[in-house]
């Protein structure tokens, strides 16, 4: 019985008159609640020329109808928080959930499948240097992770400096946004963000909040790393420490979806996500919509973790760094991490050009990547500093036999 209902799913055809009242409701809802009432006209102006030009007339899936709604709706808008979606049994299962009782079991359902992930805390250690690392793959809501949070803040509470690692975190909620941007403000409570709703001129603020369970981190270096998949609550952490002057961003400019949405019932089958309430840095005056959080250091989503680690420890380690960089070089190279080991292992020729230990071992980096050319220019200059060294004598020797490509 269920294999035939998901055939007769398959089947759902649109009719003309169906995807008319859908383009009306989507309509509808965004002139009356989309953030921007000037882009929910450009948007709806565009929807009328394309249904004037017959571009949806052809399209009978309903998933790939709501799919086109999306793009056409994005192309103007640049708004990845604004969808349309097929999900009549996401529709259906709301519907059945609708009493205190079953929305309660809903809560508890999600509430076990977040514990499952930790609440996205996925992973927090003390790197050498005692720098501490905190991957975070999402923003669970504090009522369910306040004690994982507050767990995972206080284990880094004694390290030097914190790197955040947002590169895949999809966002989440304010509250956990709120949380963790407190363990980096003093007692008194500092404005975070307001946020405007234009369907009916509400404006509200979110502040820091004066306590913490355990300790705040205050003036410690923050470095927050991003990539392209990170997004909205996610951003709004990294925006809004970047622009206190709290933290460093180290990585790509993220998706840009600033704006809060809602998810709003077209029908018995289609539902819009419509972006309601606009936050407001108060430095700023503005957010990162449409545009994404330009990193204060511009690299690769690979390479981010490493420039941020080297940056916390030239800014924070105050021993023998030559011997604590060799260390961290060849771990990276232990864990086959070559190209990490070279950018450590360059760094430390920069910092000590007099040392052929760093040569030697930036030397050894190259001659694992296969790079002979590099690798002998490496060796060479580690035996102009050590003439009297077999074993780099040994290597050059070695890296010499192998045939050039």
């Amino acid at each position: 019985m269920v294999q035939i209902l998901k055939a007769q799913d398959k089947k759902r055809i649109l009719q003309p008159n169906d995807k008319a009242l859908i383009l009306n409701s989507v309509k509808t809802h965004l002139e009356k609640s989309y953030i921007d009432l000037e882009l929910s006209k450009k948007m709806n102006t565009e929807l009328d020329k394309n249904f004037r030009s017959n571009k949806y007339e052809k399209l009978t899936d309903p998933s790939e109808f709501a799919k086109l709604l999306t793009k056409d709706l994005q192309s103007v808008s640049n708004d990845p928080h604004l969808k349309v979606r097929f999900e009549p049994e996401y529709i259906s299962k709301e519907k059945r959930n609708s009493t205190d009782i079953l929305k309660l079991e809903s809560e508890r359902k999600i509430a076990m499948q977040m514990a499952e992930i930790n609440y996205g805390f996925i992973e927090s250690k003390i790197l050498d240097g005692n720098i501490g690392y905190l991957n975070l793959r999402l923003f669970a809501d504090i009522k369910y992770a306040e004690e994982t949070a507050t767990a995972a803040m206080n284990f880094l509470s004694n390290t030097n400096s914190i790197i955040i690692d947002l590169r895949t975190n999809g966002g989440g909620v304010p509250s956990m946004m709120q949380l963790l941007s407190s363990y980096f403000f003093d007692e008194t409570p500092v404005l975070l963000s307001e946020f405007y709703e234009r369907e009916n001129q509400a404006k509200t603020q979110l502040y820091s909040l004066p306590n913490v369970k355990g300790k705040k981190f205050k003036n410690k270096p923050i470095y927050i790393l991003t990539s392209k998949q990170t997004f909205s609550a996610a951003e709004a952490l990294a925006y809004t420490l970047q622009h206190w002057g709290k933290a460093v961003v180290v990585g790509e400019a993220t998706q840009g979806g600033a704006n809060r949405a809602k998810r709003i019932h077209l029908n018995e089958e289609f539902t819009i996500s419509v972006p309601y309430i606009k936050p407001i840095h108060p430095v700023t005056k503005t957010n990162w919509e449409g545009k994404g959080i330009q990193p204060n250091i511009e690299t690769t989503e690979k390479n981010a973790f490493v420039y941020a680690y080297l940056n916390a420890l030239n800014t924070t380690f105050k021993g023998k760094k030559d011997v604590l960089l060799n260390k961290i070089g060849y771990a990276f190279l232990n864990e086959k991490s070559v190209e990490n080991a070279i950018i450590i292992f360059e760094e430390n020729t920069k910092l000590f050009p007099t040392s052929a230990n760093s040569w030697d071992s930036l030397g050894e980096a190259y001659f694992t990547k296969k790079d002979k050319t590099n690798a002998l220019k490496s060796y060479k200059k580690a035996l102009e500093l050590d003439p009297y060294s077999g074993s780099i004598k040994a290597m050059i020797k070695k890296v010499e036999s192998i045939p050039s490509e």
